[in-house]
């Protein structure tokens, strides 16, 4: 993972702006479509999710805004622990937020156990992907990770029991919100995290093996 790491810092540091900044918009867009798609399927969502779908409810706002909320609300936890934010951690909260609530209304609700777990299974993998390309893009990472990172350093702790503890803290505090909790918050928790690093590992595979392609 190293490794891999330092191959997409590599990437990056070369990459142009505006490739990046499209990496950036790219990734929310399809994470946002991926978010929404599990809404209309209903039958539970991620643990961040189940916080934000609990706040909204009990805000009476749309669930698009609650994003917008509590992103900025890691945003100043991230900063308490001195993480600091990038570009791209300020503008995630409000594209993911717009976009959620303008493709709602145009997505159709899903019918039938059998493919509301399918779309969950996939929305969620894809998701994954949308996930991968905001890292990989560099202008900042997504406020609830960038709180992982202060965490992290202010606890001395891996990231894994941190990450676990804070997906146990927001799902509980989702569902005392009344956040929709089901078998879909039980699949996206164990396929999120999974998704994202085969992604990323695709990714750093393929930049890799392009020098050779365009060589020959």
């Amino acid at each position: 993972m190293v490794g891999g790491g330092a191959e997409r810092n590599r990437t990056a540091a070369t990459s142009s702006l505006p490739a990046r900044i499209a990496l950036l918009v790219g990734g929310s867009l399809l994470a946002t479509l991926c978010y929404g798609l599990t809404i209309r399927a209903g039958i539970g969502l991620g643990p961040l999710f189940v916080l934000q779908d609990g706040l909204s409810k009990q805000l009476g706002c749309s669930i698009g805004s609650a994003v917008i909320i509590t992103g900025f609300a890691f945003v100043a936890v991230a900063l308490a622990l001195r993480s600091w934010p990038g570009p791209g951690t300020l503008a995630l909260p409000i594209l993911g937020g717009v976009t959620l609530n303008l493709l709602l209304p145009h997505l159709p609700a899903i019918s039938g156990e059998p493919l509301r777990l399918v779309v969950v299974v996939i929305a969620t993998w894809l998701m994954g992907l949308g996930g991968a390309m905001m890292i990989m893009a560099s202008v900042g990472v997504a406020a609830y990770d960038a709180v992982m990172l202060g965490l992290c350093r202010l606890l001395r702790r891996p990231i894994a029991p941190v990450r676990l503890g804070m997906e146990l803290a927001v799902f509980g505090l989702g569902w005392l919100l009344g956040g929709s909790v089901g078998i879909g918050t039980a699949i996206t928790a164990v396929l999120i995290g999974p998704s994202m690093h085969l992604w990323l590992r695709a990714s750093t595979r393929v930049r890799t093996q392009m020098p050779l392609v365009e060589s020959t």
